[in-house]
């Protein structure tokens, strides 16, 4: 006997935008909004559907993000080892004071500290 189910899924509620410039020699992702929980999927879905393939640099634009949650957070960190695995780099630009907290924050000891990765032209120094 063959049932069929419904699927209890809910569809994601994007409350964040994003915007891709092709640039000479790298792409720039521009990310809007607060990553919190709820909009991990969101992050990845977005990220993912990117073709990035013809650069062997991104760069994400973190300037009009204004919260990161750890489960945003573990979203970038995905979409940077993707990246890395097909040899891609990735930066970070333009970071305000408030994310840039939280990726310098260790996760209980998992590697989601995205402080590590290079800076690009505007990105926020933390000071020495």
């Amino acid at each position: 006997m063959t049932m069929q189910t419904m699927s209890t899924r809910r569809q994601l509620d994007p409350k964040m935008a994003f915007h891709v410039e092709r640039r000479a020699g790298f792409l720039l992702v521009g990310i809007k909004g607060a990553a919190s929980f709820d909009q991990a999927e969101v992050i990845s879905a977005h990220l993912l559907r990117i073709p990035v393939d013809a650069y062997s640099l991104v760069v994400l634009d973190l300037a009009d993000l204004t919260f990161l949650s750890s489960l945003g957070m573990g979203a970038l960190v995905q979409y940077r080892r993707g990246l890395s695995r097909r040899g891609i780099e990735i930066r970070l630009a333009k970071v305000q004071e408030q994310v840039w907290v939280a990726l310098e924050t260790p996760h209980h000891g998992q590697d989601r500290n995205l402080s590590k990765i290079g800076h690009f032209q505007g990105s926020h120094q933390p000071a020495p």
